[in-house]
């Protein structure tokens, strides 16, 4: 039996809709053939079924769009308020008059008191995710098949 007719499995689909996502985020597929190709995997249950879906797309090289480092969402939570507050005190600052520069002692002690438990976290997250346990392999992508 080809494997092609082995039956897909959950985490088989999650793999190939990630890598559709990936193809939609690069602007090679819109939202309507995202949408349908998404139908296509939720109703396949072979992988020669699934093969169609990513046949037009090229292999995704380099890191998985979920493991690209992102900003942690902590850090963008926590400066957010730091930032419009600090706008609206240049904002105060130029519509007083624009004297002594006084949104100064708004911004530098508030952005020091942030940024660091913003480098330590930053700093620990690198630590540990290079202390990290190699994952174990995931099971191989659905075959496809050669072009004639």
């Amino acid at each position: 039996m080809g494997a092609e007719n082995v039956r897909a499995s959950d985490a088989d689909r999650e793999k190939i809709i990630e890598r559709l996502l990936h193809a939609m985020n690069e602007g090679r597929l819109t939202l309507h053939e995202y949408d349908s190709r998404l139908q296509q995997v939720y109703a396949a249950k072979t992988y020669g079924e699934l093969t169609p879906v990513l046949a037009d797309l090229p292999a995704v090289r380099g890191s998985r769009p979920g493991e690209l480092k992102r900003i942690p969402q902590w850090v963008v939570i926590m400066w957010i308020p730091w930032v419009f507050v600090n706008m609206l005190s240049l904002l105060i600052w130029v519509a007083t008059g624009a004297g002594y520069f006084w949104p100064f002692w708004v911004a530098v002690p508030w952005g020091m008191a942030l940024l660091i438990p913003t480098a330590i976290g930053i700093i620990v997250r690198a630590n540990s995710s290079e202390n990290e346990p190699p994952k174990p392999p995931s099971p191989p992508m659905p075959p496809v098949p050669p072009s004639h």
